[in-house]
């Protein structure tokens, strides 16, 4: 049994004490498998720390009656100047076992080959892990601690670390950290929040994730994307990246995958739409937001995210089918037609996608959002997105009409539509534009000012039938 009772843990800093841990309490016994969610940051490797003995708590108490590992694939402890075989014999003399079967079995597990016999400061990152976790297999700890082991080695190498953990070991008391939640929720039957140094115990995984959600604002309505982009290329590039290490955009991804492997297709659907309204340019997720939709017999809404997702980059032969198949169950009413992909050129020259449609949807009308009817249209009949938002200037009425937006959309679809005209904006202009809490018409009318539309002719063209002034 392993009791930890009212930690704490601060460290001094230039600025003051800095507290990690906040009265920390939890038992483990044998066969617990504790898995804590908390985001970067939260004190969650601290506390591990603290459990194998390698720190002391500010205050409160840890006391054991079973024998703890130090973190599974953590190097640390090593002699760096010794060879890997070295720091095995140093590892079996000190719990005093076998060293020939130690080393047979390491030899064997971390497949480091000649490098074994080599000294471990010469070791990259990924075989100091490898050697740290094979070591740590040679001692049959009653608890076993684990930090973020998804790091180490390929798939192959985590399905032995798997099969030597869960299975061999299955037994043994286990506390799992992981940015993986898949894993936590996999290989646990107990599960933790640690958030702002505290800890709060949860015995349903769903119940403990939910909740972990809510603390880093996964559930909140989207904002305006914190970083400013030059271009539209810039912008979906830089979404990629931003997406993937964004805690909140994994935590409903994942819960998305989890529904969709149930067969729960509209709460996976609900998922990823909410992870789309934060990072509205991921093509792969517009193909998933379309299978879900498809799988309910939802073909509009499922034509509407796979042509986004080709206009954003996905290749074609992976969509074009379902797209064929869900307009083909449309009725006579729909009829296929060809996709646009997207090309090398500015952004008035690539196809429209939804989140595009939004932008020029409150620039030029001042709507939250069109009809999925108006998303089908789009789509289909218009190459670029200049030819639509000239088709969208031609048509719009005097009075701006349609549901209004609130601020919170507003701004994060102001960005969105600055960012297209980047190029033929200077810098100076584009910021002044971004701080702006300029309303649809008020943006409008100064990038026709900053003559941005030089790159959108036939959004020119329209722009100047409306205004004789702006073909002089």
């Amino acid at each position: 049994m392993i009791q930890v009772r009212d930690v704490h843990k601060s460290y001094p800093t230039r600025f003051g004490e800095k507290t990690v841990l906040r009265g920390i309490n939890f038992d483990l016994a044998r066969g617990d498998r504790l898995g804590i969610l908390g985001r970067n940051g939260a004190g969650k490797s601290t506390l591990i720390r603290l459990i194998s003995g390698a720190e002391k708590p500010t205050s409160g108490t840890i006391e054991s009656s079973m024998s703890i590992s130090w973190p599974l694939a953590f190097g640390g402890a090593f002699q760096p100047q010794l060879t890997g075989v070295d720091n095995v014999r140093f590892i079996t003399s000190i719990y005093d076992q076998d060293f020939d079967r130690n080393i047979a079995f390491v030899e064997d597990f971390a497949e480091l080959g000649p490098y074994l016999r080599e000294p471990v400061r010469s070791y990259s990152s990924g075989m100091r892990a490898r050697l740290a976790f094979a070591i740590s297999m040679i001692i049959e700890f009653d608890c076993f601690l684990i930090d973020e082991i998804g790091a180490v080695g390929d798939a192959r190498f985590h399905d032995r670390c798997n099969h030597e953990l869960f299975e061999v070991r299955g037994d043994r008391a286990m506390i799992i950290i992981s940015h993986n939640a898949s894993y936590v929720r996999q290989n646990c039957n107990r599960w933790a929040i640690l958030h702002e140094g505290k800890l709060t115990l949860c015995d349903d995984f769903e119940e403990a994730y939910e909740e972990y959600k809510e603390l880093i604002g996964a559930n909140t309505r989207a904002q305006a994307q914190p970083v400013s982009f030059t271009n539209r290329a810039r912008m979906i590039e830089s979404s990629q990246h931003a997406a993937l290490s964004d805690e909140r955009f994994r935590a409903l991804t994942q819960q998305a995958d989890w529904a969709r492997d149930q067969k729960q297709r509209q709460r996976a659907a609900e998922h990823y739409a909410k992870a789309l309204a934060l990072y509205p340019y991921q093509s792969s997720y517009w193909a998933q937001l379309g299978h879900m939709h498809k799988e309910q017999g939802e073909f509009a809404e499922a034509e509407v995210a796979y042509r986004t997702s080709v206009a954003l980059g996905k290749p074609i032969a992976d969509v074009e089918p379902h797209i064929k198949n869900v307009v083909k169950k449309q009725a006579g009413d729909y009829y296929y037609s060809a996709m646009h992909l997207p090309s090398d050129g500015p952004a008035s020259e690539q196809p429209p996608t939804r989140p595009d449609i939004d932008w020029l949807s409150w620039m030029l009308r001042g709507q939250a959002q069109p009809s999925t009817d108006e998303y089908l249209r789009a789509l289909r009949l218009y190459p670029n997105l200049d030819s639509l938002c000239a088709s969208m200037l031609t048509e719009q009425s005097d009075a701006l009409a349609g549901e209004k937006c609130t601020a919170q959309d507003a701004a994060r679809l102001r960005q969105f539509a600055i960012c297209q005209f980047g190029d033929a904006l200077p810098d100076a202009a584009r910021k002044q534009l971004e701080k702006s809490g300029a309303s649809p018409e008020k943006l409008l009318a100064a990038l026709k000012q900053q003559g941005a539309f030089a790159r959108w002719p036939k959004t020119a063209a329209a722009l100047a039938a409306q205004d004789p002034q702006m073909a002089a």
